[in-house]
């Protein structure tokens, strides 16, 4: 792993236990953990629809955008 994936990768980590404890304080995990499930459980089906379209056309663009550009690069005459 790249020292840089490496840095990132912990940023993302402490980020995301600053936005944990920001948003729950240091309460009962388990707890909290129930109340996310049921967050999430209550959703409306139309929101995991838009989600999932979005994931959708992030990896098709991917697929199409990214990928021929990686490999035209690495190509080698």
């Amino acid at each position: 792993m790249d020292s840089r994936e490496l840095f990132d990768l912990v940023l993302v980590v402490v980020a995301g236990l600053l936005a944990y404890t920001e948003t729950f304080g240091f309460a009962d995990p388990r707890a909290t953990l129930a109340e996310i499930i049921a967050v999430l459980a209550t959703l409306d089906i139309r929101v995991y629809l838009v989600l999932g379209g979005l994931f959708g056309m992030s990896f098709v663009a991917y697929l199409v955008v990214y990928l021929p550009k990686k490999d035209a690069r690495s190509a080698r005459p």
